[in-house]
């Protein structure tokens, strides 16, 4: 797109960066379970007689809970896309005004065969590298993370939960450092150290506690493997830019390891994940949950199947399908197999 030529709706939902949303909505979905599951926990005493002070204040509690749940839910979730939406808009402004995306103004789509993208990897267009005024995308990011912070606000003023304003501070800052600023970690080799801390363990585990009041290792699994999931994303996303980010000194983990071990140290993701998963569904639902693992993993394993290729259009929307299906297995597996004491 000319430079001054006004940005169509496509190249604005495209800038959105689509294929990462799921790693913003995932978390929020597996913490809100972890959190049903807690809060159904709470009425485990009722059959007792007489009925203990502690039963009647966790009564108390979990109609107290129960009466909040989907509003938070739905204000959690709302946070997690907006922001998820600044992060790529600032991304985009970030690269976009240091060079790193030169040449990203045509459509992914131009590179139509096969053989073409295995030499040229598609890449989607950016904003800013398409002739969008650098200030009108900075713009945008600001609208969705201020949408971000009002949701937040509403989040922990409904639930109380005081504390989650500093994680929410952390949040916006890491977003914006990933590539802002003079010295940003994404191009230190530490973006994959920031997923899992903002989109695995933050994103879960102050979900959680929006919702329940509390944290517990049910909570804490999920975040981890929502967290690997994100790392998943990022890291077939950065191997498909390898050579561009080594040209313009953006020193991703992918850049530093090179492809050969960059797609090892996915793989071993991968596994981690997996496994963490497995035992995760085995506690919720045996052996029903196990069997669902099992059957998805075919998915994970094509994604490094199209990393190998290089065909990261198909390989990042199985590292996004992968998340989703991890946050459906959870709230399936809480749902069907009952309340797991914590």
């Amino acid at each position: 797109m000319a430079a001054g030529r006004p940005a169509d709706i496509r190249l604005w939902l495209a800038g959105t960066r689509p294929r990462t949303l799921p790693a913003s909505i995932a978390p929020v979905a597996v913490g809100a379970a972890c959190a049903w599951n807690h809060i159904h926990t709470l009425d485990l005493c009722i059959l007792i007689y007489p009925e203990p002070d502690e039963c009647v204040a966790n009564r108390a509690l979990l109609h107290t809970l129960l009466g909040r749940f989907w509003p938070v839910v739905i204000l959690c979730a709302v946070v997690a896309l907006c922001l998820q939406v600044a992060v790529n808009f600032a991304n985009d402004y970030s690269d976009g005004i240091r060079g790193v995306d030169d040449g990203r103004d045509v459509d992914e789509t131009s590179v139509s065969s096969q053989t073409e993208r295995r030499h040229q990897p598609a890449k989607p267009q950016r904003l800013v590298a398409s002739g969008v005024p650098a200030k009108r995308v900075l713009l945008a990011a600001g609208i969705a993370a201020a949408i971000a912070c009002v949701a937040g606000l509403a989040a922990i003023v409904i639930s109380h939960a005081w504390w989650l304003l500093a994680v929410g501070v952390l949040s916006l800052l890491a977003g914006w450092f990933y590539t802002g600023g003079r010295h940003p970690y994404g191009y230190a080799g530490f973006g994959e150290l920031g997923v899992f801390l903002f989109f695995g363990l933050a994103a879960v585990l102050g979900t959680e506690y929006a919702l329940a009041g509390t944290i517990d290792l049910l909570g804490v699994a999920g975040a981890v493997c929502c967290g690997l999931n994100a790392m998943l994303l990022l890291m077939v996303n950065n191997l498909r830019d390898l050579d561009d980010d080594a040209r313009h000194g953006k020193r991703t983990m992918a850049v530093r390891l090179g492809e050969r071990r960059a797609r090892i140290a996915l793989t071993v993701c991968m596994v981690a994940e997996l496994l963490l998963s497995l035992a995760l569904v085995a506690l919720l639902w045996w052996p029903w949950g196990v069997i669902l693992v099992i059957s998805g993993i075919a998915v994970p394993l094509r994604m490094l199947r199209s990393v190998e290729r290089h065909d990261y259009r198909w390989a990042l929307g199985d590292a996004g399908y992968q998340t989703l299906f991890f946050a459906a297995l959870v709230v399936v597996c809480v749902a069907a197999g009952g309340t797991l004491p914590v």
